[in-house]
């Protein structure tokens, strides 16, 4: 592994970072020092399941205001998931893509602890958080963080009725934030007007601000890759794939045993 600090370039690395793991995808350009990153320029853009239309152009338009070329990018970082399966497929594809014709190195970034990292560094002290990102199909990913961002166990996929038990066994004050509270807000509105302890946090913090998102880029451990994406459950293509292959005219096995030849490296 390489630190994000060294690189031949004596102006620092040129650091891309991607987040397409929810609704907002977030590319940030920066330069890595010893003092940290300096924000170059990003973008945003809220297109759920519209990656592929806006990632490569919005990068390359970056590029070109700064002067720059995609030659010019010594590392690559990309939240991994979970989340979004679209949007970590196309953000993850675009980044190792985007790697393999430049020569970047790599580093994938957890969703979960960056989002609480962010969230951490503004909250009063004392407080626990629960970030708490949609996973679709009445689920979502959670991942409970002590005061001062320390994680309080793994990543979970969790059913509604299970996220509310966990909530119980959190210490409190406890802070919520994330877009799978945003998609089930009726619900954890009702929570936090019966627990005085229990806060809601904006719209805001559902995703890290470009900054931030640059800053825990460049304290990543870098390589030559692939990303492990972390998806924490089966798509819901896989879990309909009985019904998606017999509309097909195929069996579910004849299906998994295309989808195996698939995965196989040439």
């Amino acid at each position: 592994m390489t630190c994000a600090g060294s690189s031949s370039n004596p102006a620092g690395p040129l650091l891309l970072a991607v987040n397409g793991a929810d609704e907002r995808l977030q590319v940030a350009l920066g330069r890595v020092s010893d003092q940290g990153a300096q924000l170059l320029a990003a973008q945003e853009w809220t297109v759920p399941g519209e990656a592929v239309r806006f990632l490569a152009p919005g990068v390359r338009d970056m590029l070109r205001g700064l002067g720059l070329t995609a030659a010019d990018v010594d590392r690559a970082a990309c939240v991994r998931g979970p989340g979004s399966f679209t949007g970590l497929r196309m953000s993850l594809s675009f980044v190792e893509g985007f790697a393999a014709a430049t020569g970047a190195l790599l580093a994938g970034l957890d969703h979960l602890p960056l989002l609480a990292r962010e969230a951490a560094l503004t909250l009063p002290a004392g407080g626990a958080l629960l970030t708490l990102v949609w996973a679709r199909r009445g689920q979502v990913y959670a991942q409970a963080f002590a005061p001062g961002g320390a994680a309080l166990g793994e990543a979970l996929v969790l059913p509604l009725a299970q996220t509310l038990a966990h909530l119980r066994s959190l210490p409190r004050p406890l802070y919520l934030l994330g877009g799978g509270l945003r998609r089930n807000r009726a619900l954890f509105d009702e929570l936090a007007a019966a627990d005085p302890d229990l806060h809601l946090l904006p719209p805001g913090f559902d995703a890290p601000r470009p900054a931030a998102l640059l800053d825990a880029a460049a304290a990543a451990d870098f390589g030559p890759g692939p990303l492990a994406p972390a998806y924490l459950r089966a798509s819901d293509a896989e879990d309909n794939l009985a019904a998606i292959a017999a509309g097909r005219g195929l069996t579910e096995a004849e299906a998994r045993a295309i989808l195996g030849r698939g995965s196989v490296p040439l």
